[in-house]
C-alpha cells in the first residue's frame, strides 16, 4: 500500500478476509486487471524471490508507469494463492483470487469492479528466472498472449493452476504470464518451493522484458 501511494495512487483498498491489495487508476466503463500474488509458501527459510515477489515487483512498476496513462486499470496483489501446509492446491490454493471474483460477481465491492466491467486479466507469476521462457499456458487466452512480445514468449505448455483460473471460469479473458520451470530439471524445476528461491536467481532483464511486454499489450488493446 505504501509503495502504491508513493507512486501517486490514492485509491488503494485491502480486501477482507483475504488481504488482497487493490489499486485503481483511470476512468472508463471497463477495466484491465494486472495481477500478481504477494503471499509465499510457508516453508522455513523460504524467501519466494521468484514465486511470487518477481510478479509483485513488475506489477508495482507497471502501476508507476501506467498510472497516468488515462486507461482504466486495476492493479491487484492477491493474498492466499499458495495452499496451506500440505493441503492440495486444487482445493486450498487461489483463495484470494476466488474472493476477488466472488466480490465482482456480487456487483463489485472492496475494490473489485463488477464482473461485467472486467475487460481482461494479466497474471504475472514467476517472471524473474534468468533463463526466462514463457510459453502460452493452456487456459490462457490466445489473443491476449499473442499481444505479448519479446524473446521469452513463444510455444505452448500444459494447464497450470494459478490465480487466473477463477477469472477464466467466470468468462473473463485471462493470460498467465508464467515461467513454470525454475531451476534444473523438468517443470516446475529444482528451485520451486525450496529455499533456493533467492534474489540471486532473479534477473532484472527478465523483469524488464515482462513489464515491457505487458505495456505493449495494453497499448495494442487500446488501439
Amino acid at each position: 500500500m505504501r509503495r502504491l501511494r508513493e507512486a501517486g495512487i490514492s485509491n488503494v483498498v485491502v480486501q477482507r478476509p483475504w488481504s488482497n491489495v487493490v489499486a485503481t487508476v483511470g476512468e472508463g466503463l471497463s477495466t484491465v486487471l494486472l495481477a500478481a500474488h504477494h503471499d509465499t509458501k510457508d516453508i522455513p527459510g523460504f524467501l519466494g524471490a521468484n514465486d511470487g515477489a518477481s510478479g509483485v515487483a513488475v506489477v508495482l512498476e507497471l502501476a508507476r508507469a501506467l498510472r497516468s496513462s488515462g486507461r482504466s486499470l486495476t492493479f491487484v496483489f492477491f493474498d492466499a494463492e499458495e495452499a496451506r501446509g500440505n493441503r492440495p492446491f486444487e482445493s486450498d490454493g487461489t483463495r484470494g483470487s476466488r474472493q476477488f471474483v466472488e466480490l465482482a460477481q456480487q456487483g463489485g465491492g472492496q475494490g473489485s469492479p463488477a464482473i461485467e466491467d472486467i475487460e481482461a486479466m494479466y497474471l504475472l507469476d514467476m517472471v524473474g528466472d534468468c533463463d526466462l521462457q514463457i510459453p502460452r499456458e493452456a487456459n490462457s487466452d490466445p489473443e491476449l498472449y499473442d499481444d505479448l512480445e519479446g524473446p521469452a514468449f513463444g510455444g505452448e505448455t500444459a494447464s497450470i493452476l494459478d490465480d487466473h483460473i477463477p477469472f477464466v471460469e467466470a468468462g473473463i479473458p485471462a493470460v498467465d504470464v508464467i515461467d513454470f520451470t525454475f531451476g534444473p530439471g523438468p517443470s516446475p524445476g529444482a528451485y520451486w518451493h525450496t529455499t533456493e528461491d533467492t534474489v540471486d536467481k532473479v534477473c532484472p532483464e527478465s523483469l524488464g522484458q515482462v513489464g515491457r511486454a505487458v505495456i505493449g499489450a495494453i497499448a495494442a488493446s487500446n488501439g
